[in-house]
């Protein structure tokens, strides 16, 4: 999985930077239920500038809200395959 591999780098660099710099950094690991939180979320929210961007006839707006809207559908299948 994509986030597997992201959560990886993230700790190897924490390893890191707790080795190198005497530091006790740790990467948070996400919970099934804040990955759908934030997948609702981000859908609510790339709907929304979706609907402005619709209302203003503005491409710009109407591709981040496009992008909102693909990234919660990555994140809740993301969280479907979790099993925390």
């Amino acid at each position: 999985m994509m986030l597997d591999k992201l959560q990886n780098i993230m700790d190897a660099a924490c390893k890191w930077g707790n080795k190198n710099l005497g530091t006790s950094i740790q990467f948070p690991k996400p919970t099934k239920k804040s990955m759908v939180t934030s997948a609702f979320s981000s859908g609510i929210i790339g709907s929304a500038i979706l609907m402005y961007g619709f209302s203003f006839n503005n491409k710009w707006i109407l591709l981040v809200g496009g992008l909102g809207i693909i990234s919660s559908i990555f994140i809740y299948q993301q969280s479907k395959k979790t099993i925390r």
